[in-house]
């Protein structure tokens, strides 16, 4: 009896794991594009780390009004998920895009990015690796940053139809 369990046990989470995997699979950025397809998509994403600095420079610009200020959070916020956990550029403390962006407001901050490139794809994303250079009147940080770029299928509505399109999304930053 005691076999009996343990095998089907053992064959339940065979089955569990295999059902798993293959939503994995489906859901996995190599198994759905070819390589130039995703070298497109990577490059859009390097796009996308860039337009995030530049918003994260107007946004601690300390001229900026309140206005300009609510429309640059709602860009940065487009550019993430969800409330993702980035790297405090002045401590090692990892914290919201919305506590960062408290930090740097009014800061007059110039981010430049460099050297810019993937360094692996795992499932349902890939990591970009970059060197971000702070600089603030006088004062200059070099930071060498690892960034999640997460890539997956949504089903999107247009009009009256509902289709799935695959979409990048900034993630963690290290």
């Amino acid at each position: 009896m005691k076999y009996f369990i343990f095998i089907t046990f053992l064959f339940y989470n065979c089955a569990f794991a295999q059902q798993t995997n293959n939503t994995d699979v489906e859901n996995s950025i190599k198994a759905n594009f070819s390589i130039k397809v995703l070298e497109a998509y990577e490059e859009n994403s390097f796009s996308k780390v860039e337009d995030f600095y530049e918003l994260l420079e107007m946004y601690s610009d300390k001229n900026a009004s309140n206005t300009l200020k609510k429309q640059l959070e709602e860009r940065i916020d487009a550019l993430y998920k969800e409330n993702i956990l980035v790297s405090d550029f002045f401590t090692s403390d990892r914290i919201p895009v919305n506590k960062l962006l408290d930090k740097i407001a009014s800061k007059g901050l110039k981010f430049e990015v460099k050297n810019i490139q993937k360094v692996k794809t795992f499932g349902n994303y890939w990591t970009a690796s970059y060197i971000l250079t702070i600089q603030r009147d006088t004062e200059t940080l070099q930071k060498n940053i690892s960034q999640r770029i997460y890539f997956y299928p949504e089903e999107k509505t247009f009009g009256n139809k509902k289709k799935e399109v695959w979409s990048l999304f900034l993630g963690e930053i290290e």
